[in-house]
């Protein structure tokens, strides 16, 4: 059952009464109980007591897990905490979400009396007692390395280019004071690093889903999410904040999530390279795998996703290869090679892929990821994000059906089953063309 706030409380008493009680209040406390985030939030978005170090707060989209670790930097500043970690995906995430432009950011919810300065160019906040927050980036990890901190607020860590990384730099200068202590704010991804935060005596969990924060939602965002997403695997895991295992129901379950994610490194030009392409107005796709010629190793480094018109798809294409090896491209159905015709005009040849059906290329696919050989770059998050939540529909008893859930909406999947299919194992050892190239 949900705990409600005091406010959802407040709003279920008697008209009287509750008329009654908001009269009573001084003008100066009117004020200030607006700013209490104790009325407002509901138990689950505060702090626990006790003795830790990380609270994670692992819920569902539209929990309101943003605004309960802005209201936690706050009660720190207002304690004397300082200086204060604010880290996000990247320096954008941190002034988008957890600074300024989001409702539920630090500026959106400072009482007047206690308004933080922002300092763009030093990547900083002062709150008027003094206290400093400084602003950094996941995909930057050796910024933290050196800075002392006496608590810190990481927004999306399941999301970061370099989780462990950041992490390590991060509590090695978390020194400040007598309880330093940090929050993290995330929607769950199965992933070893937050698998890891989680098995750690010194976090405690703070779970939620999104329906518990229904009161301050659009009804009609509900009734289309609901509806949509309750009881598949993506709703389990961004609705109800289910940190999943990384092989439940997903289509490609032979793929490791723990082994097979990696930082980036560069892709020397000499490397050969395969690219797969989804077709579509408003959602081209595209992906880059190079093929490390000793190791037979592929990494996806690149991906593509944006409308537009065949021209100008092309002429991105072309530019992002530049220098590069580019041996085969392909892409499509069969039908589609009116499609394909049109990128030929503009100098960006695509094969129609050698094997027909999506079943058989999805085997295939599923076989090159079960050879343990592929490696995708941790900052491809749109990508990570699909291939996390591409799983096959359940029926009405709950069983695994063979039909994708929301397929058509997957376009770097269906890039990366048309670009892997028409390779296979050889030996275990290294990736071989299934069919002659063409070009």
């Amino acid at each position: 059952m949900v705990e409600l706030s005091l406010a959802e409380k407040l709003a279920k008493i008697p008209e009287g009464e509750r008329k009654k009680f908001i009269e009573g209040l001084s003008e100066d406390e009117a004020k200030e109980l607006r700013y209490t985030w104790e009325f407002w939030a509901r138990p689950n978005q505060l702090a626990p007591v006790g003795n830790w170090v990380i609270w994670l707060l692992l819920s569902g989209r539209g929990f309101g897990k943003s605004r309960a670790g802005a209201e936690w930097v706050n009660q720190k500043a207002k304690l004397g905490v300082s200086p204060i970690a604010l880290i996000g995906q990247t320096k954008a995430d941190v002034h988008d979400t957890m600074v300024e432009v989001g409702e539920s950011s630090i500026l959106k919810i400072s009482p007047p009396w206690f308004y933080p300065k922002y300092e763009i160019t030093k990547r900083r906040l002062v709150w008027p007692n003094g206290v400093i927050g400084i602003i950094y980036s996941a995909d930057e990890p050796d910024q933290l390395r050196g800075p002392q901190h006496g608590a810190f607020w990481w927004d999306e860590p399941a999301k970061a280019q370099y989780p462990q990384q950041t992490y390590d730099n991060l509590m090695m200068g978390l020194r400040v004071g007598d309880n330093p202590q940090g929050v993290m704010t995330t929607t769950p991804r199965p992933i070893k690093f937050l698998k890891d935060i989680i098995k750690d005596s010194r976090t405690v969990i703070t779970r939620g889903h999104t329906l518990e924060n229904k009161s301050n939602l659009p009804p009609k965002y509900l009734e289309y999410i609901i509806s949509k997403y309750q009881g598949t695997r993506l709703g389990r895991q961004e609705l109800a904040g289910e940190l999943l295992d990384s092989t439940e129901g997903l289509v490609y379950d032979s793929f490791r999530f723990d082994t097979q994610v990696i930082p980036r490194k560069e892709i020397p030009k000499h490397w050969t390279v395969y690219t797969g392409h989804d077709f579509g107005t408003n959602n081209t796709a595209a992906v880059w795998f190079a093929v490390d010629p000793d190791s037979g190793f592929m990494y996806l480094y690149r991906t593509y996703h944006q409308p537009g018109g065949t021209k100008e798809h092309a002429a991105n294409f072309k530019e992002l290869s530049n220098g590069e090896n580019v041996i085969r491209r392909t892409g499509g159905s069969h039908q589609e090679q009116p499609i394909r015709d049109g990128y030929v005009g503009y100098g960006w040849s695509i094969n129609e892929p050698s094997i027909r059906g999506i079943e058989a290329q999805v085997d295939r696919t599923w076989n090159i990821f079960k050879s343990n050989k592929v490696y995708v770059f941790s900052d491809l998050s749109e990508f990570l994000e699909e291939m996390s939540t591409y799983s096959w529909e359940t029926d009405e008893e709950d069983k695994l059906t063979q039909k994708i859930h929301n397929g058509t909406q997957y376009h770097l999947m269906d890039a990366t089953r048309y670009a892997l299919s028409e390779l296979m194992p050889e030996n275990e050892s290294k990736m071989v063309l299934h069919t002659v190239r063409r070009f």
